[in-house]
């Protein structure tokens, strides 16, 4: 049950400096754009203390990514961890409920997490990633389809990238694309449940949910064990073959459940920030709507310069030293991908939106090591056919100007919740 019910949350202690103070990633304005203050933090103490967060946060690139891959040095297992202790009732509703999400990928260590990863990703191949290219595309052009003959101006989130990555990750997993609000609605409100400050009434309301999530998973994996499809979880089963130590059953769905956020949500995150960075260069989207300009090295600055994953977690199994600063060993560590991914030692002029840098594929939006996205393929897969269907269909889009940009607050996810264009 650790993913909702740990205690790895309790705060810890650690030395109060001048960022300790500056940083707040709930702060309103610091939500709508956290870049200026992360630049700030990094040139002046790229490692420090946050006590309201119990964590040392790190920003510098080189340190973000010396710690993604050090598995020796550095837990994962603190990854899905709630940043908000559960209230004694939300905690009850998850311990009454037989809730049980053992750790498997992203918060698991080796030598397990090597031989789960191993499995799970098998499936994962090239071909079952490309075999759902016609029906990305297919999807893509009815939503942009529906949205060229809709009223404007439009919300993007609702008429595209909330949707697609959602229907496109049930079509792997072979989920009725009937349950697509319903799980979108599972998955965001899991942001806040892990990522966020939810109040004790929200606890408890968030944590039925989530009993309700998990069940829902569990009995998707029943149904592919009884009646398997051409889909990702009965390919599981399939390789499973009967043998436990394998994977069991109720792994399979664990990870049915992880996947139902993760595969669709900073997709649909990603796919959103990639056209408010995009749009605003008219020359840029132009070249873009003229086949003038690759879309792959957009679709990678676009994760670069506003990832959907904006930080992650870590925890020290020993004493260390970043960037000078002395840890202790037991520490917990944000991860600053969005910082990192800004750092001007690593990407010159960082704030430019600028397709086709020569570094830009190490970036960090995917993490790196052990841990590196499963997904990334097929989320660089999807995001290139949504450019590519909107700027043939819908050259003319822009943002509507002088709209408010709304993000869900948390820690680690950047989700814009409504972005109004016109054409």
């Amino acid at each position: 049950m650790r993913p909702l019910s740990t205690d790895a949350s309790t705060q810890t202690t650690g030395p109060v400096t001048a960022a300790s103070e500056r940083f707040d990633p709930f702060d309103p304005a610091y939500v709508i754009d956290p870049y200026p203050v992360l630049a700030g933090l990094r040139s002046t103490e790229p490692v420090f203390f946050s006590p309201g967060l119990g964590s040392w946060v790190i920003t510098r690139f080189e340190t973000v990514k010396t710690v993604l891959r050090d598995v020796q040095r550095y837990s994962a297992m603190i990854a899905s961890d709630p940043l908000t202790p559960l209230c004694p009732h939300a905690r009850a509703i998850i311990v009454d409920s037989g809730f049980n999400v053992p750790p498997l990928l992203v918060n698991n260590d080796p030598p397990s997490h090597t031989h789960y990863r191993a499995f799970f990703s098998d499936p994962l191949q090239r071909e079952r990633i490309q075999g759902l290219k016609p029906f990305i595309q297919e999807t893509v052009q009815t939503y942009v389809n529906r949205l060229a003959l809709g009223d404007k101006p439009a919300d993007l989130v609702a008429g595209l990238t909330w949707d697609v990555p959602a229907l496109v990750l049930f079509k792997l997993l072979g989920v009725p694309a009937k349950d697509v609000q319903l799980v979108k609605n599972w998955a965001s409100s899991r942001v806040v449940m892990t990522w966020g400050r939810p109040t004790e009434a929200e606890q408890i309301s968030l944590s039925n949910g989530a009993v309700e999530y998990y069940r829902y998973a569990q009995a998707l994996v029943q149904e592919k064990f009884k009646n398997p499809c051409d889909d990702y979880l009965s390919d599981l089963i399939r390789l499973r073959d009967g043998d436990d130590k394998k994977a069991t059953l109720h792994e399979i769905a664990a990870i049915a459940f992880n996947l139902l956020f993760a595969g669709h949500e900073t997709t649909s995150s990603a796919a959103t920030n990639m056209f408010k960075a995009l749009l605003p260069d008219r020359k840029l989207w132009d070249q873009v709507c003229r086949n003038e300009q690759p879309l792959a090295p957009v679709v990678e600055e676009a994760l670069r310069i506003d990832p959907p994953v904006q930080a992650w977690r870590r925890q020290t199994k020993e004493a260390v030293i970043l960037d000078g600063i002395s840890i202790p060993a037991g520490s917990r560590l944000l991860l600053v991908f969005a910082a990192a991914n800004h750092d001007p030692q690593q990407f010159p002029s960082p704030d430019a939106f600028t397709p086709g840098r020569r570094n830009a594929m190490q970036q960090v939006s995917f993490g790196a090591g052990a841990h590196f996205c499963l997904g990334a393929p097929l989320a660089r897969l999807e995001l290139e056919l949504i450019l590519k269907e909107v700027a043939e269909k819908l050259p003319g889009l822009s943002l509507v100007p002088g709209q408010d940009f709304s993000y869900t607050p948390n820690t680690s996810f950047r989700a814009l919740r409504r972005l109004m264009v016109t054409w």
